[in-house]
This record gives structure tokens, sequence and C-alpha cells, in this order.
């Protein structure tokens, strides 16, 4: 066997992840070094001697990620391809680590075949997307999950249109993300546009730009959402909602790859990739004379449907400690764990905000529950109904009324903010004088209350 002389070096403070990725290499035959220093590290890499820099994302003395900027920001930019070391749950870090400069990443544990298999990728000169690639993208273990992850994968690498639809909070821009991130525009603007945000009069100008003086208030020049994602991606969420007028022009703009500004005579060219999404059926819509037919079969290139989070329980779980990650760090949280009746409640309620409502109950967890474990008299619902109900029992005492729980979540949330009113009612998602009703209600005293 030809020994390959491809030099590699390996920056993680872990020492047996650093042996084992050296000893893995060495047998291949590459000439690896390593350094359980991240500054040190940095000072190797800047020497530009190797091919591959194996990076690990958290480490102290310097963030991977501050590494990474000084190696693609300076002058004389190096010419190795860094792959990123991460844990599990950071997944979305590592994806933000590749259209920062980085070439791949590896989430941990990784094996001796995943290690050399990335390696192997990044020294390809044709780095063009391979389908047999394990590439972590989006949070899940289900078979629907997966599913959906290698629809990505194929679909990202492309310019063609997606048309991305699901019910709200089912992570359509997500997914819009993770295509673009994934893509060869990873490195030029992703621009989200929510159509439903848009008021009808100023929709043409914010999607094609204007020039000054084309309508009342129009003082100067302006590009629209369209010039921005020039060379990158375009994302429409909500297309639903645009005006038929407005539907016209943007058949045009797809179809000739020029936009229109408002005021000015001669089209522009863009060369923009286009994802949009929907919470609505478009098929409907159409027989209800509200969206365009030939704007329909013009976005839907590549269709993508994202089912609601009561249809893929199995990701309930994987997706709750993802999002624990993040928020527990975030909020400095003593959140460690789920106890078996915790899960148990989070797996059987329905979900009818999907992905978004589990993101938020999570976060308000990590900001409320003052022990390591979740128990499910610490978990609230938001919106629970007969039919969206998930069993809320207490291991200790038995079953709690919903109002016992509702009592018990004000009384946490006024603590944690010191019983400020303003920023409870807030957090909570009620306007003040309903905060105030439900603690008389309940009998709860801001003893403490400014």
């Amino acid at each position: 066997m030809t020994k390959k002389k491809e030099r590699i070096l390996i920056i993680d403070d872990d020492e047996v992840i650093r042996d084992g990725c050296y000893q893995v290499l060495s047998r291949k035959g590459y000439l690896a070094e390593t350094t359980g220093d991240a500054i040190q590290g940095l000072t190797m890499a800047l020497l530009d001697l190797y091919d591959v820099v194996l990076l690990d994302i958290r480490m102290p003395g310097m963030e991977g990620f501050e590494i990474l900027k000084r190696l693609k920001n300076e002058e004389r930019t190096i010419s190795a391809k860094v792959i990123i070391i991460t844990g599990y749950g950071n997944v979305p870090l590592a994806v933000e680590a590749m259209r920062q400069g980085a070439s791949d990443f590896l989430t941990k544990p990784y094996s001796a075949a995943e290690l050399l298999g990335a390696v192997e990728k990044v020294l390809e000169k044709n780095e063009a997307y391979r389908p047999g690639k394990e590439i972590p993208v989006l949070v899940g273990n289900s078979d629907y999950m997966n599913e959906l992850n290698e629809s990505v994968r194929r679909i990202a690498p492309t310019d063609s249109t997606v048309l991305v639809t699901g019910e709200s909070g089912t992570g359509k821009e997500l997914v819009a993300r993770t295509l673009h991130n994934l893509s060869r525009r990873a490195e030029r603007s992703f621009v989200p546009v929510d159509c439903s945000s848009l008021a009808e009069s100023l929709m043409e100008s914010e999607l094609f730009g204007h020039v000054r003086g084309a309508f009342s208030g129009a003082t100067e020049a302006r590009e629209g959402r369209f010039q921005m994602a020039d060379k990158g991606t375009l994302f429409l969420d909500e297309i639903s909602n645009i005006s038929l007028n407005i539907q016209a022009k943007l058949l045009r703009v797809i179809q000739e790859q020029e936009v229109p500004r408002v005021g000015k005579s001669t089209a522009e060219k863009v060369d923009t990739r286009l994802i949009v999404a929907t919470n609505k059926d478009l098929r409907l819509e159409i027989e209800g004379g509200r969206f365009r037919e030939d704007l329909f079969y013009r976005i839907s290139v590549v269709p993508i449907h994202i089912k609601p989070l009561r249809e893929h329980k199995a990701d309930i779980l994987p997706l709750a400690r993802h999002y624990f990650d993040i928020y527990g760090a975030k909020h400095g949280s003593k959140v460690r764990n789920l106890s078996a009746e915790a899960e148990k409640s989070l797996v059987a309620y329905r979900w009818p905000g999907n992905i978004r409502e589990l993101k938020n109950t999570v976060e308000r967890l990590c900001v409320l529950c003052d022990q390591e474990i979740v128990n499910p008299s610490d978990i609230f619902y938001y919106g629970q109904t007969g039919e969206a109900k998930a069993p809320v029992l207490d291991a200790s005492s038995g079953r709690m009324t919903l109002i016992d729980v509702e009592k018990e979540h004000i009384v946490k949330a006024l603590s944690h903010f010191r019983f400020q009113i303003n920023t409870t009612a807030q957090f909570l998602g009620i306007d003040r004088k309903t905060l105030r009703i439900k603690m008389r209600n309940y009998g709860i005293r801001a003893e403490t209350e400014p």
C-alpha cells in the first residue's frame, strides 16, 4: 500500500479523542500531529504546513470558532481544509462553521471509518456531493427524519426551486436554511422574507426594489430582496399571502431571472436560488382563485413536505435534548435530565404548535426549573385542549389538575423575574392585565412587586 504523505493537524483538548485520531490516521499513512492547546494549535495551523486541520469547537483558552475565523480571515488564508469536531446537539453550530469556511464536520462519537471518510472527502480535488456520505443535518432518529435528511442532502447541491409545505412550527425555515448551508451558495446570502408580514402596498418594492422617486416617500433607491439574494438563496415564507398581481410579476422573474425594479424601465439580471414555503394547501388556493396555477408549477419543481411532530413522535425526545443543550447553556440552567414520567408526558402531548412549541416549552423549563431533574409538574403546555392534553402527573403526589400546574408555573415565573409584572407577562405570552387577574384568582401575592 502506498503511503499517503498528507499532513494533518489535530487540535482538541480531549486527550482520548486526540490520541484516537492520531492512531487511526497514522495507521493509514497520514503524517499526523496533535496539540491540546488551542492557542498553540492556531499558531501551528497558521504556518500553513498542513493539508487538513481537525478542529474541536469547545476548548478552553480559545473557542474553535475563533480559531476558524482567524484561519479563514488572515491576509494570507491557509490552504488546509478544516473539519470541525462537535458534540451531539451542536449540529447547527457545525453547519454555521461550514458557512464560515469549514469544509466538513464530525459529531462525537464518530467511528474510525467516519473520520477517514471525512478526511478523504476534503482531500479530494472534486468536492461534489456524494450520495452515500452520512452527514447529520436535522435532529431526529426516526425513519421519517432519516428520509428527510437524505432528501435535503440530495436537493441541496442543485439550484432547483423548492416548495416546502407543512403546518406552522414544523421547521420550514430551518429546512430552507439547511438547504442553503449545504449548497454551493452557502458562502452567499440567505435572505428570508415573511410574506404574511409585508403590506400589500409595499410588497412589490420589498421584493423587487425601487428607484428614487418611484412613488411617494421613495426618497432614495433601494434594493429588493431578490437583489440582496443575488448569487445566494431567497426564501419566501407563506407565499400564499402574495396577491395575484404580485404573483404574476413573480412568475416572470422566475422565468426570466430578471427583476423589474419599481420605477425603472429595464429589468435587472439576478442569479437567485428560490425556496418557498406555505402552511396552506396551494391546490385548494388555486381552486379558490387565490393562487396562480402556472406559478404553482414553477415553484414546486422539488416539493418537500414536513410532517407535524405528532406524526413522528420518536423524534420528540431527541429534539427536546437538543434544545436543552442550547437553552441550558444560554440561561445557565440547572436542568440536566428528564424524569421517566416527564419523558412520557412530552411524548404523549400532541404538540399543536409542533417543533416551535417544543422549543419554547424547553426554554421555559431551562428558565424556570430550579432542579436538575425535570418532573411532569414542572412542564406547562400552552393551549391545552381536550385533543392536545398530555398526562400531567406528579411522581410524588399523584395527578395534578391543569389549574394546579398553571398556578405553579406562574409562581415560578414571577419568582424568577422577581415579581416584575411586565417582564413576567411578556415571558408567559399574556398581557399585564391577564397576569394580574390570574394572580388574584389563584391568591398569588406580589409581595416583592415594585
